[in-house]
């Protein structure tokens, strides 16, 4: 499927837009990126490729900052679970972009299921990296319910600011979709 509005250049403004939000999120949220929100957002916005870059490049700067600012350790453990999270919003990605809809139209039911899908896929490929890392104790309903919430507000931040600029800033961003309710 071809992205929102074929533009290389659109694509790469909004995959600067979705990488930039990942920063912020790393160094103030650190443990809570919110990955699967970044993988519905370009699922639901970027072409297929541009997407995955978008989440690939999310991905390695939550990791540049985290072992380079923030004090991750560097033990064999943390590397693989760092790995894990790509993985899981790869896989948050792929679920988000199975729902995402026709070119040029945003519809409201497919948003839902594009974040929700994307937030269960990206949970359980990491409680499957637990089973086998440790750390199955973090899966709580309390821990599970907030990353949950942090992530759907993040995800309408994000469609919001994408809205926002493809109606401010068309000839960057690339024309605003139509939205639907379902």
């Amino acid at each position: 499927m071809a992205s929102r509005s074929s533009s290389p250049a659109r694509d790469l403004s909004w995959l600067v837009a979705i990488d930039g939000a990942a920063v912020l999120g790393s160094f103030a949220l650190a443990c809570m990126t919110p990955f699967a929100a970044l993988a519905a957002a370009s699922a639901l916005t970027l072409s297929r490729r541009a997407g995955v870059m978008a989440v690939l490049g999310a991905w390695l700067l939550n990791q540049i900052i985290g072992f380079g600012f923030l004090g991750y350790p560097t033990d064999p453990m943390t590397i693989l679970r760092g790995v894990a999270i790509a993985v899981s919003a790869l896989a948050g990605f792929g679920v988000a972009h199975a729902v995402r809809g026709s070119a040029g139209t945003l519809s409201l039911a497919r948003m839902v299921a594009a974040i929700a899908g994307a937030f269960v896929a990206y949970e359980v490929v990491t409680y499957l990296t637990a089973m086998v890392l440790g750390g199955t104790e973090n899966f709580t309903p309390a821990i599970v319910w907030m990353l949950a919430r942090n992530d759907a507000m993040w995800f309408t931040g994000l469609m919001a600011l994408y809205l926002a600029l493809t109606a401010s800033a068309p000839s960057v961003f690339g024309r605003r979709p139509q939205l639907r309710l379902a």
